[in-house]
């Protein structure tokens, strides 16, 4: 209990922790992050059996988990970060819905980063369905543990575009371990985040 006391309080130092939830009809024309040629990396993510809910579909609230899952799984495999040394809070997140998912689906995760500042990250993030990997060859247990880059979706040069089931943004404050307060990126996290950088404008 004081250790969850502790983290709310360092949490809403840093900023105020927000969750949004929209469920939107069809995504916005001006919104190019339901497409999946607007994220950089891409991870699956197997849904469970406790993840669906009484209506027979995956619970809101779920999804945000498989985002922090595969942005830290990044972060792990790409950015080389000592969680001993460095972690992120997350401080704000936000998801908005087109399309259900349930038990057993594999949805796959993309995200691309959408800002990095001295101690903050702001991610980009979209959840599609598997179909957005069926051009993509290789050995099933490393594309599952890695993920994929966005150059590794497919060898054509006229790949059509997959439309997300979700969208969302999610923010990271990293903080010094030892002191619990904000700390700049150190240079092997701000390298990895730059692969997946994006200019893709939003309005999340």
């Amino acid at each position: 209990m004081m250790l969850l006391t502790k983290f709310i309080h360092i949490s809403r130092r840093l900023h105020p922790v927000t969750m949004t939830t929209r469920h939107l009809s069809s995504p916005s024309p001006s919104d190019d992050l339901w497409l999946s040629s607007s994220h950089k990396f891409f991870l699956p993510t197997p849904t469970r059996w406790m993840d669906n809910d009484q209506f027979g579909h995956v619970n809101n609230t779920v999804y945000y988990s498989y985002f922090d899952t595969v942005i830290n799984k990044y972060l792990i495999h790409h950015c080389h970060i000592n969680y001993d040394i460095i972690r992120g809070f997350m401080v704000q997140t936000q998801c908005e819905y087109r399309r259900p998912l349930q038990y057993p689906d594999v949805p796959v995760v993309g995200m691309s980063v959408k800002k990095i500042g001295k101690s903050s990250v702001t991610y980009n993030v979209g959840l599609f369905p598997s179909s957005v990997l069926k051009d993509v060859s290789g050995e099933v247990m490393k594309i599952m543990i890695e993920g994929l880059f966005a150059s590794q979706l497919s060898k054509s040069e006229r790949t059509e575009d997959v439309n997300a089931l979700a969208v969302g943004s999610c923010v990271h404050v990293f903080v010094d371990t030892r002191t619990n307060k904000p700390t700049p990126l150190p240079d092997n996290l701000k390298t990895g985040l730059q692969k997946i950088l994006s200019n893709v404008e939003s309005r999340l």
